[in-house]
């Protein structure tokens, strides 16, 4: 029947029947049984070179009953069966004797049983003797293998490995690694570049490196060849930069796709990918003209979690650009023309006197690079021609805050649509926020004095940059007897890059007023929200006043006159008190919603610009909503609902959002103008040098609108029907006012 029985390891056998030409069997099958049991076991078929064909099937067979093989087609009632005993076989396959007759095709259907699927299946992938046979067998198909050369230390214990396959191009289906450890597969991906002029391709891999003794085998199955290359023993490999700087300085894809597997390796591949795009940026490349010719430039790329954003210009008088393409670190590259917000733009001229008509665009890529920092991606445009025009940009900023801040001004606030801000900026600024507050260190806190044992109310600040009013606030606080001897006041420092000179001006005004201060200096920027949450956090009281650094006390008691409002009952979520300007005229007296032109929901405040004593003004009530500049609830409440929520940018429509979040959990939010502050609105916002105000104003707005469209529009809905009633503390009860919305918004 032309078997043959060889041994693969202890007791992993391969036997081999051929079938003589013609043969009867069409489809062969063989069952294996020992005992009356099955065994298991794996076939392949394989095209000799003769034009016979041979089934080769693998089994573990560990008994003392004999093998009973039962060889049949699918198609053909009869079958054969042929019994041995396996253990009569005690030499290890000869790889010469298995490879002699078999054709190409076949060679490769081995090998990668060989390799691939038999050890895995028959548990042989740590087995001595397997690997050893195996090594035999890979040295037997290739005799010679070409080295695969560490080229540049990485790092964690991880090489740059690069070596050449014969063209034409192939298509890696897997890659296989022998070393001490054992056979495994290697799970890294690989990049073949395109075919050189002698058609061999480049192939560079991210890999272990190799041990101190023995080589390694590395194993490259393609669609169409088994190719074999040896790791040389541990040898010093240059740094990545050195690497870089002498070879792949210039070439974009290699350099992305380099990116890439780093920064899927740890955070400490992704600092040095970072680190070596810095030390070595690549040439800008543009293409200015003052003709009719097509020209562009490439002048924003920010990479995050999101996907990639693109920005630029490009001149097209003529309507010559067929398609712009973004190239990857490997693969075709991606088309983005269809994904381009367009809007008009005006260019110098060569002279600076004439205007050049450009279009401007913005383009979000998302799931580019895995979210790799690639800071220098390169893009073509492709004209109808034939014609190509490459760009890359300057390099880019690669942190989360600068991210952002360039995300903030990619496309001006009169072009910017809810499709421009769903389609382009809001995933890449979710991504920013996101990691901003995962990267967040543990705050650090200070204390001034003896803070009280039992405060009856913790007064959050958040600081940023301005600290001009902090003498007149803290003044005014300490001159309040209810507040010096109940109030717990904790300043959260949103700039730590000034900390000693805040600390300093803290330490100096405790001393001056005896006014116990607790400072809370954030590891870096957080914003608004984090600023506020890491002081709740912070703060022991019950009850939480959350206070901008830009409002002042227009007199004494106001914070017990608020936090009476609180009723026993917990049926008023938070209260809000009457804000006015410097020169006494209405700044907030409650927050309402209405929709712009555009159907977003933007925030407005009631009788805003009016006189202080305006008389609808000045009527305690419920409202939709009240300014973060001063926000006084239960902590408990502020702790259960998750405190402001940092997806909104820079420090707007926090405040808005807590209340909303506040009325979905039941509770009603009064306004309080028996309780006067005055605020020099947005004094510390105008500071951030990132706070883009229509961009970020217009994002959040479409956040909030998002997120609460129908629950506003009932809201108002039964504002403007007069429905909403406010219980009010016993035994104080007041008239409800007739409300009517802002005269002066």
């Amino acid at each position: 029947m032309n078997l043959a029985l060889y041994r693969l390891s202890g007791s992993v056998y391969l036997l081999c029947w051929t079938l003589d030409a013609p043969s009867p069997f069409g489809r062969p099958a063989i069952s294996l049984s020992s005992g009356g049991r099955r065994l298991p076991s794996a076939s392949i078929l394989l095209e000799l070179k003769d034009g016979r064909r041979r089934v080769a099937t693998a089994f573990r067979y560990a008994g003392h009953d004999g093998v009973e093989a039962t060889f049949s087609d699918h198609h053909v009632a009869n079958a054969v069966t042929a019994n041995f005993d396996p253990v009569l076989i005690h030499e290890m396959a000869d790889p010469a004797e298995l490879l002699a007759d078999l054709g190409p095709r076949a060679r490769l259907t081995l090998a990668a049983a060989l390799s691939g699927s038999w050890p895995t299946m028959f548990g042989m992938t740590g087995t001595a003797v397997y690997l050893s046979f195996l090594r035999q067998f890979l040295l037997t198909l290739s005799p010679k293998p070409e080295p695969a050369l560490p080229v540049a230390r990485l790092v964690e214990g991880k090489v740059l490995l690069e070596t050449a396959l014969p063209g034409p191009r192939a298509t890696i289906r897997a890659i296989y690694r022998i070393d001490g450890a054992g056979l495994s597969r290697v799970s890294e991906a690989a990049r073949l570049a395109p075919a050189d002029r002698a058609g061999r391709q480049q192939l560079h891999l991210v890999a272990d490196e190799a041990p101190a003794s023995g080589s390694v085998l590395l194993l490259v199955q393609t669609e169409t060849s088994f190719l074999v290359r040896v790791i040389p023993v541990r040898q010093a490999a240059p740094s990545l930069g050195r690497w870089w700087a002498g070879k792949a300085s210039g070439r974009d894809g290699l350099r992305s796709w380099l990116v890439e597997q780093l920064s899927g390796l740890s955070e400490q591949g992704r600092l040095l990918a970072i680190e070596m795009q810095r030390r070595l940026p690549l040439a800008a490349q543009n293409v200015r003209r003052n003709d009719d010719l097509p020209s562009a430039e490439l002048d924003l790329a920010l990479c995050n979690a999101s996907g990639l954003l693109l920005g630029g210009w490009y001149r097209d008088p003529d309507g010559m650009v067929e398609q712009v393409l973004l190239h990857r670190g490997d693969g075709a590259p991606t088309p983005i023309l269809d994904r381009m917000e367009r809007f008009s733009a005006v260019l110098p001229g060569a002279n600076g006197v004439d205007r050049l008509a450009a279009t401007r665009f913005a383009a979000l890529v998302p799931g580019f690079a895995k979210g790799a920092p690639v800071l220098q991606p390169r893009c073509e445009i492709r004209l109808k021609s034939g014609t190509s025009l490459f760009l890359r940009p300057a390099l880019q900023p690669h942190d989360p805050a600068s991210i952002r801040a360039r995300a903030l001004a990619a496309i001006p606030p009169q072009h910017l649509t809810a499709s421009m801000l769903e389609r382009t900026l809001a995933p890449v600024l979710a991504a920013c926020q996101e990691t901003l507050r995962a990267s967040l260190p543990e705050p650090a806190i200070k204390l001034f004095g003896d803070p009280p044992a039992s405060p009856a109310v913790s007064v959050v600040i958040p600081l940023y940059k301005v600290y001009e009013f902090l003498r007149v606030q803290v003044a005014a606080f300490a001159g309040d007897g209810w507040f010096a001897g109940n109030a717990e006041l904790i300043y959260v420092l949103d700039s730590p890059e000034h900390e000693a000179e805040v600390a300093h001006l803290i330490g100096g005004l405790h001393l001056a007023y005896g006014l116990p201060i607790k400072l809370v200096v954030m590891g870096r920027n957080g914003g608004f929200s984090a600023a506020c949450n890491a002081g709740a956090e912070a703060a022991r009281g019950d009850v939480l006043a959350l206070v901008n650094s830009d409002v002042i006390p227009a007199g004494d008691g106001w914070l017990p006159a608020l936090a009476r409002r609180l009723d026993r009952r917990g049926r008023i979520g938070a209260v809000g008190p009457k804000l006015l300007y410097d020169d006494g005229s209405l700044q907030h007296a409650g927050l309402f919603f209405q929709r712009d032109s555009k159907g977003v929901w933007l925030n407005h405040h009631y009788f805003k610009g009016m006189p202080g004593r305006y008389a609808p003004a000045n009527v305690e009530r419920a409202v939709p909503g009240i300014t973060g500049a001063c926000v006084v609830m239960k902590r408990a409440i502020f702790r259960d609902l998750g405190g402001f929520d940092d997806g909104f940018v820079i420090g707007d429509y926090e405040d808005s959002d807590l209340c909303l979040r506040i009325r979905r959990a039941g509770l009603d939010i009064l306004y309080v103008p028996d309780v006067a502050l005055y605020h020099l609105e947005r004094q510390s916002i105008s500071r951030s040098a990132d706070y883009t105000r229509g961009v970020a104003s217009q994002h959040n707005a479409w956040l909030q609108t998002r997120r609460w469209d129908g629950e506003i529009e009932r809201l108002m809905a039964e504002m403007d029907r007069g429905g909403l009633q406010i219980a009010k503390p016993e035994p104080e009860i007041r008239p409800r006012a007739n409300l009517r919305r802002a005269t002066a918004a």
